[in-house]
């Protein structure tokens, strides 16, 4: 089960890259960092269907996985993880309302689970409610106010908020907690480049991009050598 989910973050990163345009992948590259739910610590991660679960996710059956997870989360109503599992698999399978509602039980649980309100808002955004996803991304800010991605959330509801300034003003905010992530550069390139920053936006997207590539290169480094083994 453990495996399980720290696997789930990447199920759901297939939720946003339909939800947002290609032009517009600040949302896909928060998603990738939604932060996995804590460990079970009840009877939950025992039953059965925790099991089913995680079984039908490894096989890539996740409509079988979140039906299961309905079930957990129904069957144990006040465990923290049955309710964020629920969410995390609504909202890799665009069930975004359905998500939505895992995610406030899993807030009735723990008021302050950042995590929580980062998949209520993806949840929301997905619809094109951006300003009540803003206000959730606000949450994770005031929650986790040195993780970039309440930040970066925060940026790409507000433009399409049509709060232009504070877009920025949020953007450079993400690159001020987090000078290494890629994703909070490339967020402040393009809140530059709609603000007519054109220096500060081709400046930031090449920050955002030597952080790509360092990245890119530190995981080839570490990841097994191809070709023959013999």
């Amino acid at each position: 089960m453990k495996s399980f989910i720290l696997m789930l973050p990447v199920f759901a990163a297939v939720v946003v890259t339909n939800a947002f345009s290609a032009q517009d992948p600040s949302i896909d590259r928060l998603l990738g960092k939604l932060p996995p739910p804590e460990k079970f610590v009840d009877p939950a991660i025992n039953d059965p269907l925790a099991k089913q679960i995680s079984a039908a996710a490894k096989a890539q059956n996740f409509g079988t996985a979140l039906d299961a997870s309905r079930r957990l989360a129904a069957r144990y109503p006040k465990s923290l993880g049955a309710q964020v599992i629920h969410g995390m698999l609504a909202l890799s399978l665009r069930r975004f309302p359905e998500a939505s509602t895992a995610y406030h039980k899993a807030l009735s649980i723990r008021p302050d689970l950042a995590g929580a309100y980062v998949g209520v808002a993806l949840a929301e955004a997905s619809q094109q409610h951006f300003r009540v996803a803003l206000s959730d991304f606000q949450q994770v800010t005031r929650l986790a106010p040195k993780a970039e991605m309440g930040w970066i959330g925060s940026s790409a509801c507000a433009e399409k908020s049509g709060r232009r300034q504070e877009s920025l003003e949020y953007a450079r905010r993400a690159t001020a907690v987090a000078p290494s992530s890629a994703g909070a550069w490339y967020q402040l390139a393009r809140e530059e480049g709609l603000s007519g920053n054109k220096q500060a936006s081709a400046n930031a997207l090449a920050r955002a991009n030597q952080l790509q590539r360092t990245a890119l290169q530190r995981r080839s480094s570490r990841s097994p050598r191809g070709g023959n083994s013999g």
